[in-house]
Protein backbone atom coordinates (compact mmCIF):
# COMPACT_ATOMS: atom_id res chain seq x y z
CA UNK A 1 0.00 0.00 0.00
CA UNK A 2 1.23 3.44 -0.84
CA UNK A 3 -0.04 6.15 1.45
CA UNK A 4 1.02 9.79 1.36
CA UNK A 5 0.06 12.11 4.27
CA UNK A 6 -0.14 15.82 3.50
CA UNK A 7 -0.64 18.31 6.37
CA UNK A 8 -3.12 21.10 5.63
CA UNK A 9 -2.95 24.38 7.61
CA UNK A 10 -1.00 22.60 10.39
CA UNK A 11 -0.35 19.02 11.46
CA UNK A 12 -3.85 18.70 12.94
CA UNK A 13 -5.51 18.49 9.51
CA UNK A 14 -4.32 16.11 6.82
CA UNK A 15 -5.22 14.83 3.39
CA UNK A 16 -4.33 11.17 2.92
CA UNK A 17 -3.57 9.98 -0.61
CA UNK A 18 -3.80 6.25 -1.26
CA UNK A 19 -2.26 4.87 -4.45
CA UNK A 20 -3.55 1.44 -5.39
CA UNK A 21 -6.55 -0.75 -5.96
CA UNK A 22 -9.54 -1.83 -3.92
CA UNK A 23 -7.50 -3.82 -1.39
CA UNK A 24 -5.17 -0.90 -0.64
CA UNK A 25 -8.04 1.59 -0.49
CA UNK A 26 -10.02 -0.62 1.92
CA UNK A 27 -6.96 -0.98 4.16
CA UNK A 28 -6.40 2.79 4.22
CA UNK A 29 -10.06 3.55 4.92
CA UNK A 30 -10.03 1.07 7.78
CA UNK A 31 -6.76 2.50 9.19
CA UNK A 32 -8.40 5.94 9.36
CA UNK A 33 -11.59 4.64 11.00
CA UNK A 34 -13.97 4.92 8.06
CA UNK A 35 -17.05 2.80 8.67
CA UNK A 36 -17.39 0.46 5.73
CA UNK A 37 -21.14 1.02 5.48
CA UNK A 38 -21.09 1.23 1.68
CA UNK A 39 -20.14 -1.01 -1.24
CA UNK A 40 -16.53 -0.03 -1.94
CA UNK A 41 -16.23 -2.15 -5.10
CA UNK A 42 -19.19 -0.47 -6.79
CA UNK A 43 -17.98 3.00 -5.76
CA UNK A 44 -14.66 2.34 -7.55
CA UNK A 45 -16.09 1.20 -10.91
CA UNK A 46 -14.48 3.30 -13.63
CA UNK A 47 -12.52 5.23 -11.00
CA UNK A 48 -9.86 7.65 -12.14
CA UNK A 49 -9.84 9.09 -8.63
CA UNK A 50 -12.17 9.38 -5.68
CA UNK A 51 -12.23 11.37 -2.46
CA UNK A 52 -13.73 9.83 0.65
CA UNK A 53 -14.64 12.14 3.51
CA UNK A 54 -16.71 12.15 6.65
CA UNK A 55 -17.02 14.77 9.36
CA UNK A 56 -14.96 12.74 11.85
CA UNK A 57 -12.20 11.49 9.50
CA UNK A 58 -9.37 12.90 7.39
CA UNK A 59 -10.26 13.11 3.70
CA UNK A 60 -8.72 10.26 1.70
CA UNK A 61 -7.94 10.62 -1.99
CA UNK A 62 -7.83 7.26 -3.77
CA UNK A 63 -5.89 7.05 -7.04
CA UNK A 64 -5.05 3.83 -8.92
CA UNK A 65 -1.41 4.94 -9.43
CA UNK A 66 0.90 7.92 -9.12
CA UNK A 67 -0.26 10.63 -11.56
CA UNK A 68 1.99 10.96 -14.60
CA UNK A 69 -0.18 12.07 -17.54
CA UNK A 70 -1.98 15.40 -17.85
CA UNK A 71 -5.27 13.52 -17.34
CA UNK A 72 -3.97 11.87 -14.15
CA UNK A 73 -2.70 15.20 -12.81
CA UNK A 74 -6.05 16.82 -13.62
CA UNK A 75 -7.80 14.07 -11.66
CA UNK A 76 -5.46 14.60 -8.69
CA UNK A 77 -6.15 18.35 -8.71
CA UNK A 78 -9.89 17.71 -8.95
CA UNK A 79 -9.84 15.34 -5.97
CA UNK A 80 -7.54 17.68 -4.01
CA UNK A 81 -10.18 20.42 -4.32
CA UNK A 82 -12.81 18.09 -2.81
CA UNK A 83 -10.48 17.09 0.05
CA UNK A 84 -9.36 20.61 0.97
CA UNK A 85 -12.89 21.99 0.67
CA UNK A 86 -14.05 19.34 3.13
CA UNK A 87 -11.38 20.38 5.66
CA UNK A 88 -12.18 24.09 5.34
CA UNK A 89 -15.92 23.44 5.69
CA UNK A 90 -15.35 21.25 8.75
CA UNK A 91 -13.46 24.05 10.52
CA UNK A 92 -15.94 26.66 9.29
CA UNK A 93 -13.48 28.54 7.14
CA UNK A 94 -15.70 28.49 4.06
CA UNK A 95 -13.77 29.38 0.93
CA UNK A 96 -10.85 31.35 2.33
CA UNK A 97 -9.55 31.55 -1.22
CA UNK A 98 -5.81 31.98 -0.68
CA UNK A 99 -5.59 29.28 2.00
CA UNK A 100 -7.72 27.02 -0.20
CA UNK A 101 -5.49 27.48 -3.27
CA UNK A 102 -2.24 26.95 -1.35
CA UNK A 103 -3.68 23.82 0.26
CA UNK A 104 -4.70 22.31 -3.09
CA UNK A 105 -1.24 23.18 -4.41
CA UNK A 106 0.35 21.38 -1.44
CA UNK A 107 -1.57 18.18 -2.22
CA UNK A 108 -0.67 18.23 -5.93
CA UNK A 109 2.98 19.19 -5.30
CA UNK A 110 3.50 16.51 -2.63
CA UNK A 111 1.99 13.68 -4.66
CA UNK A 112 3.85 14.62 -7.85
CA UNK A 113 7.18 14.83 -6.00
CA UNK A 114 6.61 11.51 -4.18
CA UNK A 115 9.54 9.14 -4.91
CA UNK A 116 7.98 5.86 -3.79
CA UNK A 117 6.53 3.04 -5.86
CA UNK A 118 3.20 2.99 -7.75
Amino acid sequence: MTEIRIPILNDEYKVIVCLGGEKEIAKTLKAYHYPMDFDLASSLIGMRGRTFYRSDCFPIIALPKKPRTPEDIGTLAHEAVHAVKHILESIVEGDAEEVFCHSVGAVVRTVLSYKGKK
